[in-house]
């Protein structure tokens, strides 16, 4: 995941599905409990609030990156280490697939990307090379190991905003497993 607002933590839906008490761990090593405020297994998109902040929170887009526009998708490869890796948006567009759990229909505008993607970066961003947060990695092509996924900012907009203006924890589903 990655921080928003300071206290926020955005990641996917499906990292914390079934999770009763979501733990944080920061770069050192250090850990700090969250609650997720947000959960929206159609979007695949959770956010967390916490309590210190554990790094810078970073910015996001306004609008829909055009093809090409270069950057890195940063996560956790395989549970190791934080990785940058080169990406560029090949196309947006708008996917039909299942929620998190197979069972209902949805559209989500997403870029598909010229980038490699492994399990561990699966919530984090795609972020220009000014930082910018342009997309949430969600998934890795089942037929090409160059290509990934990541959702549009106009589909972390509304979790978002239900975060922000939500009464408190809410429950995040059973776990997918």
């Amino acid at each position: 995941g990655f921080f928003l607002d300071g206290d926020l933590v955005v990641t996917n839906a499906h990292v914390v599905a079934g999770v009763q008490v979501p733990r944080i761990q920061s770069q050192n090593g250090g850990e700090i409990p969250g609650a997720v405020v947000a959960f929206d297994p159609d979007r695949d998109l959770a956010v967390l609030r916490v309590d210190p902040t554990l790094a810078e929170p970073l910015p996001v887009a306004p609008g829909i990156a055009n093809r090409g526009t270069a950057g890195a998708v940063v996560g956790y490869p395989g549970g190791g280490d934080l990785t940058g890796v080169k990406a560029a948006v090949r196309r947006e567009m708008t996917a039909v697939g299942r929620d998190i759990y197979g069972r209902d229909t949805v559209e989500r505008e997403i870029y598909e990307l010229q980038t490699h993607v492994v399990p561990g970066n699966s919530g984090g961003p795609f972020v220009t090379s000014n930082g910018v947060v342009t997309g949430v990695v969600f998934a890795a092509s089942t037929s090409n190991d160059g290509v990934g996924y990541a959702l549009t900012t106009g589909e972390l907009r509304p979790v978002l905003s239900r975060a922000r203006t939500g009464a408190g924890r809410v429950g995040t589903g059973p776990c997918i497993r």
